[in-house]
């Protein structure tokens, strides 16, 4: 049985996580693509950082990783130290898509596509509504559009930080949080929305009952008594014709990131 192995993580500034060791998990995870979140960095020197590591030494190993077995497609943005998404694949894309088509452009590199076959793979970074509620749910009803237009034409996943706590079970204090962006109405309305279109939330399928999260506070990590809330924000989406597919889905406990990476392994 063939599988591939499906990584989302938003890592909160690519320069941060690789002094932390990231790029050497990366290495010995061998995931068949790695999508990646708030890269906060240009391209030029984001692909030094993973490519040309000469003094990029891990704070835990001084041997010198190299992903160079991987194709990566920047989305950076043209704010500096600002969002961005990253997409590294084994398998060379056949195709790139930057934005969402006739649905959306910005300059902050939030969303990347790339082709293989017959599949589309959607890396989505989805603004947070602290200050800019309306621009993420412009956002997010422009996902929504997109992914159903690839959906007639590919089987499509979309990952990424989507920035919503969809159910009461995905964040640690859904009382507290009901008039806080993340968990409001209006932006679960639009998520179950998208899932709607025939999209699955392949943690939820597999783990209907499982209480994780994939964001929690950098203390929390550091001090058991620190009551720190907690989500569960970043996803994989699938359409329906790959429901089937689906074999395990998985949050890991890392320490390179306030976010925790979402694995998803499909079976041919």
């Amino acid at each position: 049985m063939i599988y591939m192995k499906i990584v989302t993580y938003n890592v909160n500034g690519i320069r941060a996580s690789i002094k932390l060791g990231l790029l050497d998990w990366l290495k010995k995870f061998n995931a068949d693509i790695y999508c990646i979140q708030e890269v906060r960095c240009n391209e030029n020197l984001t692909k030094e950082l993973i490519f040309d590591r000469k003094e990029q030494m891990s704070l835990f190993e001084d041997s010198q990783t190299n992903l160079s077995n991987y194709y990566a497609t920047y989305n950076c943005g043209l704010r500096a130290g600002y969002a961005g998404t990253l997409i590294l694949s084994k398998v060379k894309p056949d195709k790139i898509i930057l934005d969402m088509q006739e649905f959306w452009t910005d300059d902050e590199g939030r969303t990347t596509t790339i082709i293989l076959g017959n599949t589309a793979i959607v890396n989505a970074y989805i603004p947070n509504g602290n200050s800019r509620l309306e621009f993420k749910m412009q956002y997010l009803s422009a996902l929504t559009k997109y992914l159903n237009k690839l959906k007639e034409s590919y089987n499509v996943i979309c990952v990424g930080d989507f920035n919503i706590a969809h159910n009461e079970i995905d964040l640690s204090h859904p009382k507290q949080c009901k008039n806080k962006s993340v968990f409001l109405p209006i932006e679960r309305t639009a998520f179950g929305e998208l899932l709607s279109f025939g999209f699955a939330d392949c943690y939820r399928f597999v783990n209907p009952e499982k209480v994780e999260y994939t964001w929690r506070s950098y203390r929390s990590r550091y001090d058991e008594n620190y009551n720190s809330w907690k989500y569960r924000i970043d996803y994989i989406l699938v359409s329906d014709g790959l429901n089937s597919q689906i074999e395990e889905c998985n949050i890991l406990d890392l320490p390179y990131s306030d976010h925790l990476p979402v694995v998803l392994n499909l079976k041919d």
